[in-house]
């Protein structure tokens, strides 16, 4: 998606042909040893720096190819330094350092207003961050709103959880009176029995103390009786006839 590039301007390097038709046919090793090459003549040779530093990109030598593009920042050059800030902010964004890449797109674009590809880039970058603020507000929002079910659901269960305790109570305290009052009653009913017995019992006492003094003034007659028979039966003599 980021990709450096490569230029060349006249006056800037010499004989840099070897170079560039190394890196456009592939051969990155043999255009970054040609660079290197250059360089060693001249280390401040900025053309040579960059085309170090496009190389060195190609190979994953991230480190290496900002380093170079750095360098390269060394010159009056204003159109060599606006394809170096480019660079070094295609860089950046392929590391995800979009903050970074964004700060080296604007100083590209305050170099050269008119390089599509820094804006393009700029803006894309822009874009992709405020999706990903959006979907970042999305999920937080999905998140508060799980959040608010999960407390919704809480709250209800623990209501229900309340009214199944409340009812329970309530069942609970409906079975004790029920208890109670069974109680009550069979000992009442206990009670009633208890009455009804020595009701019974003295029932069954005066009864048999009226059989009794029955029974005695029936022997108390048959007594009399007896005495007035006996006084009615002629006395025998006590002596003999001679």
């Amino acid at each position: 998606m980021y990709k450096v590039i490569i230029i060349l301007l006249s006056g800037i390097l010499i004989a840099q042909d070897d170079g560039l038709k190394a890196y456009q046919s592939g051969d990155y090793e043999n255009a970054r040893k040609y660079y290197e090459s250059i360089l060693e003549e001249k280390d401040e040779n900025a053309a040579a720096q960059f085309g170090l530093g496009t190389t060195a990109f190609q190979q994953q030598d991230l480190q290496g190819a900002l380093d170079a593009f750095q360098r390269a920042l060394e010159t009056d050059n204003k159109e060599l330094q606006s394809k170096a800030y480019y660079n070094i902010a295609n860089t950046m964004a392929s590391q995800q350092k979009n903050e970074e890449a964004l700060a080296f797109y604007r100083k590209a674009l305050e170099l050269n207003p008119t390089d599509k590809d820094a804006k393009h880039n700029y803006e894309m970058i822009r874009y992709q961050q405020q999706q990903q603020e959006q979907n970042k507000d999305k999920n937080q929002d999905k998140d508060k709103e799980k959040s608010q079910e999960q407390e919704q659901d809480q709250n209800g269960e623990k209501k229900e959880g309340q009214e199944q305790e409340k009812q329970e109570g309530s069942d609970q305290q409906e079975q004790e009176q029920q208890k109670e009052q069974e109680q009550q009653e069979q000992s009442q009913e206990e009670k009633d029995q208890e009455q009804q017995q020595a009701k019974e019992d003295q029932e069954k006492q005066q009864d048999l103390q009226h059989a009794r003094a029955i029974l005695d003034a029936l022997k108390k007659d048959e007594k009399v009786n007896q005495k007035r028979q006996m006084a009615k039966v002629p006395s025998k003599k006590l002596e003999k006839d001679w």
